[in-house]
């Protein structure tokens, strides 16, 4: 049976939620899927069973529904499929299709025992949130607002930060000042600029005026702190190596060594070597490097002088001479 599995920002417990014909998802203890937030509507969304497919719905509420990151229009059905991530406020919310993939999901963890297979499931997971959250988002990470999320979308082109209601992203802390900060897209990137506010914004403990923003950068407006991720600058090729480096040896790994005789390296790799690593992640397309050879040096053939070629510098060298006698006669004379 499909299943929804509800969890909270910062809290490790999760509720399993089963689907049947539809279902109410809402802050209305009656609904059947009770989220108790204050930013959650009292009917928020709905999911419905059609033609054997699951739809969202979003009824319109005040604070809206994301599906892999992306703000959904009111009213309007969207397709659900397997894995697919639902974000109201703080609640997070997993759709599972069949019950086959549930079990074996709770299997494949249970079975996670070994450093180097929990190390390899780690850089999935890293993997897999980034396919399903595509957009730049700001998230607090402490304060009374803290686990609150904001997604920048195609369609928002700046947000406002600040202690008063009315901003695009407010945060009610007496350390921000009532219109604290802008983001902005502009050409390059995104920026956040300070709107001289009281206490300063700070990207990575510097304080600033005016700075483009990277994945991973902490900003704090006042004592609050906020991350900025951008799944579009993620380098996955570097977290393939890097992992690749970084892997520990198994065991039956013999480390090489010098013979006495020719002073050439011998080992043998029987398993758990960094190679195995990057095997698995050459699996996944978008972590495969180019070849060697994508864009070869042309190659320098050498230049050879026609018959041509040959007889006119012949005659160049013929004319130099008779300029250089007649030169030399006329300075003796």
């Amino acid at each position: 049976m499909p299943k929804i599995i509800v969890t909270e920002t910062d809290k490790q417990d999760e509720k399993v939620v089963p689907l049947t014909n539809e279902a109410l998802i809402g802050r209305q203890p009656e609904c059947d899927i009770h989220l108790p937030g204050s930013g959650v509507s009292r009917e928020h969304a709905r999911i419905v069973l059609e033609d054997d497919q699951y739809y969202l719905i979003d009824l319109g509420s005040g604070n809206g529904t994301l599906l892999n990151g992306l703000l959904l229009k009111a009213n309007e059905k969207n397709l659900l499929r397997n894995n697919d991530r639902v974000t109201i406020e703080n609640f997070h919310l997993k759709f599972w299709r069949t019950d086959e993939l549930f079990e074996e999901s709770l299997k494949e963890e249970e079975e996670a025992t070994d450093p180097d297979i929990l190390e390899v499931k780690l850089l999935k997971k890293v993997l897999d949130a980034v396919d399903h959250e595509t957009v730049p988002s700001f998230e607090v990470l402490n304060g009374s607002s803290e686990g609150k999320r904001f997604f920048f979308t195609d369609d928002v082109q700046e947000m406002v930060i600040g202690r008063d209601p009315n901003t695009d992203f407010p945060i009610n802390e007496h350390v921000i000042s009532r219109r604290h900060a802008k983001i902005m897209k502009r050409w390059g990137g995104i920026t956040l600029v300070d709107l001289e506010s009281k206490n300063g914004s700070y990207i990575n403990n510097k304080r600033i005026t005016e700075e483009f923003l990277h994945d991973g950068d902490r900003i704090a407006l006042g004592t609050i702190v906020l991350l900025f991720r951008n799944p579009q600058e993620i380098n996955l090729k570097e977290i393939g190596e890097e992992l690749a480096r970084k892997r520990p040896l198994s065991p039956k790994y013999v480390p090489p060594r010098a013979t006495k005789a020719t002073g050439e390296e011998e080992g043998e790799v029987t398993g758990g070597s960094p190679a195995e690593a990057q095997e698995i992640l050459e699996d996944i397309p978008s972590l495969q490097p180019a070849a060697a050879n994508a864009y070869p040096t042309p190659l320098q053939h050498e230049k050879r002088l026609t018959p041509f070629e040959i007889g006119m510098i012949g005659l160049g060298i013929v004319v130099f001479s008779f300029a250089l006698i007649t030169l030399v006669n006329l300075i003796l004379e």
